[in-house]
Protein backbone atom coordinates (compact mmCIF):
# COMPACT_ATOMS: atom_id res chain seq x y z
CA UNK A 1 0.00 0.00 0.00
CA UNK A 2 2.92 2.53 0.84
CA UNK A 3 3.69 1.99 -2.61
CA UNK A 4 0.41 2.51 -4.39
CA UNK A 5 0.37 5.74 -1.98
CA UNK A 6 3.80 6.56 -3.58
CA UNK A 7 2.32 6.02 -7.28
CA UNK A 8 -0.76 8.42 -6.04
CA UNK A 9 1.41 11.06 -5.30
CA UNK A 10 3.70 11.59 -8.17
CA UNK A 11 0.68 11.13 -10.29
CA UNK A 12 -1.00 13.90 -7.99
CA UNK A 13 2.24 16.14 -8.89
CA UNK A 14 2.60 15.69 -12.55
CA UNK A 15 -1.45 16.46 -13.18
CA UNK A 16 -0.53 19.67 -10.92
CA UNK A 17 2.20 20.20 -13.19
CA UNK A 18 0.50 20.03 -16.22
CA UNK A 19 -2.45 22.22 -14.92
CA UNK A 20 -0.27 24.82 -13.83
CA UNK A 21 -0.60 28.48 -15.82
CA UNK A 22 1.40 30.03 -17.43
CA UNK A 23 2.32 33.41 -16.24
CA UNK A 24 1.29 36.48 -18.63
CA UNK A 25 4.05 38.74 -19.78
CA UNK A 26 4.89 40.39 -22.45
CA UNK A 27 6.47 38.25 -25.91
CA UNK A 28 9.87 39.77 -26.14
CA UNK A 29 10.82 37.26 -29.70
CA UNK A 30 9.80 39.39 -32.80
CA UNK A 31 7.58 36.79 -34.47
CA UNK A 32 6.56 35.53 -31.03
CA UNK A 33 3.92 37.95 -30.48
CA UNK A 34 1.89 36.96 -33.55
CA UNK A 35 1.94 33.67 -32.86
CA UNK A 36 0.90 33.79 -29.60
CA UNK A 37 -1.85 36.62 -30.32
CA UNK A 38 -3.21 33.95 -33.48
CA UNK A 39 -3.48 31.28 -30.77
CA UNK A 40 -5.12 32.95 -28.12
CA UNK A 41 -7.48 35.02 -30.17
CA UNK A 42 -8.61 31.59 -31.78
CA UNK A 43 -9.17 29.98 -27.50
CA UNK A 44 -11.36 33.36 -27.32
CA UNK A 45 -13.62 33.14 -30.18
CA UNK A 46 -14.19 29.32 -28.91
CA UNK A 47 -15.18 30.59 -25.65
CA UNK A 48 -17.15 33.28 -27.08
CA UNK A 49 -18.91 30.88 -29.37
CA UNK A 50 -19.35 28.38 -26.29
CA UNK A 51 -20.66 31.29 -24.11
CA UNK A 52 -23.41 32.00 -26.69
CA UNK A 53 -24.68 28.61 -27.16
CA UNK A 54 -24.73 27.64 -23.35
CA UNK A 55 -26.60 30.95 -22.32
CA UNK A 56 -28.38 31.45 -25.12
CA UNK A 57 -26.81 34.91 -25.36
CA UNK A 58 -26.04 37.09 -28.05
CA UNK A 59 -22.33 38.30 -27.83
CA UNK A 60 -19.89 40.20 -30.10
CA UNK A 61 -15.88 40.22 -29.40
CA UNK A 62 -13.51 42.55 -31.41
CA UNK A 63 -10.21 42.13 -30.93
CA UNK A 64 -7.12 44.19 -33.11
CA UNK A 65 -4.23 42.55 -33.73
CA UNK A 66 -0.43 43.42 -33.05
CA UNK A 67 -0.23 44.25 -36.50
CA UNK A 68 -3.73 46.43 -36.26
CA UNK A 69 -6.16 44.30 -37.93
CA UNK A 70 -9.36 43.96 -36.36
CA UNK A 71 -10.87 40.19 -35.99
CA UNK A 72 -14.80 40.21 -35.09
CA UNK A 73 -16.49 37.41 -33.51
CA UNK A 74 -20.10 36.48 -32.35
CA UNK A 75 -23.20 34.69 -32.16
CA UNK A 76 -25.67 34.96 -33.86
CA UNK A 77 -24.03 37.69 -36.17
CA UNK A 78 -21.80 39.97 -34.46
CA UNK A 79 -23.05 42.88 -36.96
CA UNK A 80 -26.45 42.27 -35.15
CA UNK A 81 -25.40 41.89 -31.92
CA UNK A 82 -23.13 45.58 -32.01
CA UNK A 83 -26.02 47.23 -34.14
CA UNK A 84 -28.65 46.31 -31.27
CA UNK A 85 -26.53 47.44 -28.81
CA UNK A 86 -25.59 50.84 -30.32
CA UNK A 87 -29.90 51.26 -30.96
CA UNK A 88 -30.10 49.88 -27.51
CA UNK A 89 -27.75 53.26 -26.26
CA UNK A 90 -30.90 54.66 -24.68
CA UNK A 91 -34.18 52.99 -25.06
CA UNK A 92 -36.50 54.81 -23.06
CA UNK A 93 -35.35 58.40 -25.26
CA UNK A 94 -35.19 56.40 -28.07
CA UNK A 95 -38.84 54.88 -27.87
CA UNK A 96 -40.03 58.48 -26.74
CA UNK A 97 -38.51 60.17 -30.08
CA UNK A 98 -39.86 57.14 -32.15
CA UNK A 99 -43.55 58.05 -30.53
CA UNK A 100 -43.42 61.54 -31.29
CA UNK A 101 -41.73 61.17 -35.15
CA UNK A 102 -45.09 58.64 -35.59
CA UNK A 103 -47.40 61.42 -33.99
CA UNK A 104 -45.79 63.72 -36.17
CA UNK A 105 -46.07 61.75 -39.72
CA UNK A 106 -49.98 60.99 -38.57
CA UNK A 107 -50.63 64.61 -38.06
CA UNK A 108 -48.90 65.31 -41.43
CA UNK A 109 -50.61 62.83 -43.26
CA UNK A 110 -53.98 64.51 -41.64
CA UNK A 111 -53.59 67.74 -42.77
CA UNK A 112 -52.85 66.32 -46.34
CA UNK A 113 -56.02 64.34 -46.04
CA UNK A 114 -58.00 67.26 -44.84
CA UNK A 115 -56.48 69.51 -47.77
CA UNK A 116 -57.19 66.73 -50.51
CA UNK A 117 -60.66 66.21 -48.73
CA UNK A 118 -61.73 70.30 -49.46
CA UNK A 119 -59.80 70.54 -52.51
CA UNK A 120 -62.28 67.57 -53.29
CA UNK A 121 -65.17 69.27 -52.42
CA UNK A 122 -64.39 72.16 -54.29
CA UNK A 123 -64.17 70.45 -57.36
CA UNK A 124 -67.53 68.41 -57.05
CA UNK A 125 -69.16 72.29 -56.14
CA UNK A 126 -67.35 73.35 -59.65
CA UNK A 127 -68.02 70.79 -61.26
CA UNK A 128 -72.32 70.34 -60.12
CA UNK A 129 -72.23 74.45 -61.03
CA UNK A 130 -70.91 73.58 -65.01
CA UNK A 131 -73.53 70.97 -64.93
CA UNK A 132 -76.24 73.48 -63.90
CA UNK A 133 -74.67 75.75 -66.65
CA UNK A 134 -74.90 73.47 -69.14
CA UNK A 135 -78.82 71.93 -68.54
CA UNK A 136 -80.14 75.77 -68.00
CA UNK A 137 -77.88 77.06 -71.43
CA UNK A 138 -77.97 74.25 -73.41
CA UNK A 139 -77.55 74.74 -77.19
CA UNK A 140 -80.78 73.37 -78.26
CA UNK A 141 -82.44 76.07 -75.52
CA UNK A 142 -80.63 78.88 -77.49
CA UNK A 143 -80.18 78.16 -81.32
CA UNK A 144 -84.19 78.39 -81.85
CA UNK A 145 -84.55 81.20 -79.63
CA UNK A 146 -81.99 83.71 -80.91
CA UNK A 147 -82.70 86.39 -83.53
CA UNK A 148 -81.15 85.80 -86.92
CA UNK A 149 -81.68 89.36 -88.02
CA UNK A 150 -78.53 90.52 -86.07
CA UNK A 151 -76.24 88.10 -88.16
CA UNK A 152 -73.98 89.28 -90.47
CA UNK A 153 -74.14 87.02 -94.10
CA UNK A 154 -71.10 85.23 -92.90
CA UNK A 155 -72.32 83.80 -90.01
CA UNK A 156 -75.68 83.21 -91.42
CA UNK A 157 -73.89 81.03 -94.20
CA UNK A 158 -72.19 78.89 -91.37
CA UNK A 159 -75.63 78.76 -90.29
CA UNK A 160 -77.34 77.49 -92.61
CA UNK A 161 -74.45 75.00 -93.86
CA UNK A 162 -74.95 73.48 -89.98
CA UNK A 163 -78.75 73.14 -90.53
CA UNK A 164 -78.16 71.76 -93.34
CA UNK A 165 -75.79 68.90 -91.86
CA UNK A 166 -78.06 68.62 -89.07
CA UNK A 167 -80.58 67.69 -91.14
CA UNK A 168 -78.81 65.29 -93.08
CA UNK A 169 -77.73 63.33 -89.83
CA UNK A 170 -80.86 63.23 -88.31
CA UNK A 171 -82.39 61.68 -91.90
CA UNK A 172 -79.76 59.42 -91.70
CA UNK A 173 -80.59 58.62 -87.79
CA UNK A 174 -84.48 57.80 -88.78
CA UNK A 175 -83.86 56.10 -92.09
CA UNK A 176 -81.57 54.15 -89.88
CA UNK A 177 -83.82 53.10 -87.07
CA UNK A 178 -86.74 52.50 -89.25
CA UNK A 179 -84.29 49.79 -91.37
CA UNK A 180 -83.59 48.46 -87.80
CA UNK A 181 -87.29 48.60 -86.68
CA UNK A 182 -88.50 46.79 -90.31
CA UNK A 183 -85.89 44.04 -89.93
CA UNK A 184 -86.99 43.11 -86.07
CA UNK A 185 -90.73 42.97 -87.41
Amino acid sequence: MASSNGNNTSTKSNNKRKRSTIKIKKAEQSNKPLDTFSKRKLGLFNKVTELSILCNAKTAMIITSPNGKLYVCGYPNPNTVIKHFLDRENPVIDADKRKQDHEGVVETLRFQHEAIEERLKEENNYLEGVKERNKSSSCFSCWWGHSIDDMALESLEQFKTSLVKLKLNLDASLQGKNIHITTQS
